[in-house]
Order: C-alpha cells, then structure tokens, then sequence
C-alpha cells in the first residue's frame, strides 16, 4: 500500500485520514476515537452492533472516524450565536448515525468474532496482473494536448 500524500496542489490530508497520519497525529486520534466510540456504543446500546473488537476492523476504524467527524460538525461550533437552534443534531441521527450502523452491520465481518475473541484477518485484495501495461496503453490512446485548452 502506497501511503504517500497524493499530489494535489494546494491541498493537504486532514486529522481524520489515518492513511497519511504520523506517530503523534495517529497516537491523538486513536485516544480522542476510543474515547468517543466508548460514549457512542455505551449511550447507543451497541454493543451487540459494533462490538467491542471494532478497533481491529480496518474499514470500521475508518467509518467510525467519518461519524465521529460528522458528530462534531453537527454538534460543536464556532460561532458567535450557540445558544441558537439548529438542526444539525438531528440530521446527524438520520443522515449519519443510523444509516452507518446499518451499514456497518451489513458489510462488516463480524461474524467470527466473540467478546474475547476476535478472529477477522486482513485478506489480501489482489489486483488482475497487467495493470501496468493496461494503463500504459490508456495513456499512449490519448492525445498530448491539456485538456483544458480543447
């Protein structure tokens, strides 16, 4: 897995993507993650949900980082009115929270794992051989000129 920050100018990877975090930036979201998943399946009644292995979950890690982010865009703010209402909170419930824990309970594998026993493994995900070659004759099909001044 290629963990170099991709080449896009101007812009930068943010605190939430685990790819691209050093020691510290990584060692600072796991503690402020933990914490928040432990308030969210104790407050949720999820354990049954995401159990208590999830951290082990590569793909949970990264869903539960999104919906922490979300959480906090929903329910903190920087601004000079916070005592007015907003609908944030609730649209986090319904757009955010629930439609993740369906998901999460769909599409990840916790079916061999146990309260003290968690069995899931990172399976290789293989590419089909030629990849090379086939982006190579993608970028010789194409013409040299920017596609900006066609």
């Amino acid at each position: 897995m290629n963990a170099e920050r991709p080449r896009l100018p101007g812009l930068h990877p943010g605190r939430y993507a685990w790819r691209h975090l050093d020691r510290v930036g990584a060692a600072q979201l796991w503690e402020e993650l933990t914490d928040w998943v432990d308030w969210l399946r104790t407050t949720y009644q999820l354990g049954s949900r995401i159990p208590g292995c999830w951290y082990r979950h590569p793909s949970v890690r990264e869903e539960l980082t999104a919906l922490m982010a979300a959480h906090y865009a929903a329910y903190y703010c920087d601004c000079e009115s916070p005592d007015l209402p907003t609908e944030e909170p609730i649209a986090w419930h319904t757009q955010w929270l629930w439609p993740t824990v369906e998901r999460l309970t769909r599409n990840s594998d916790f079916s061999g794992c146990r309260p003290e026993n968690c069995r899931f493994t990172t399976q290789p995900q293989p590419t089909l051989g030629g990849l090379a070659d086939y982006i190579a004759a993608d970028l010789n099909s194409r013409d040299g000129r920017d596609p900006q001044t066609r």
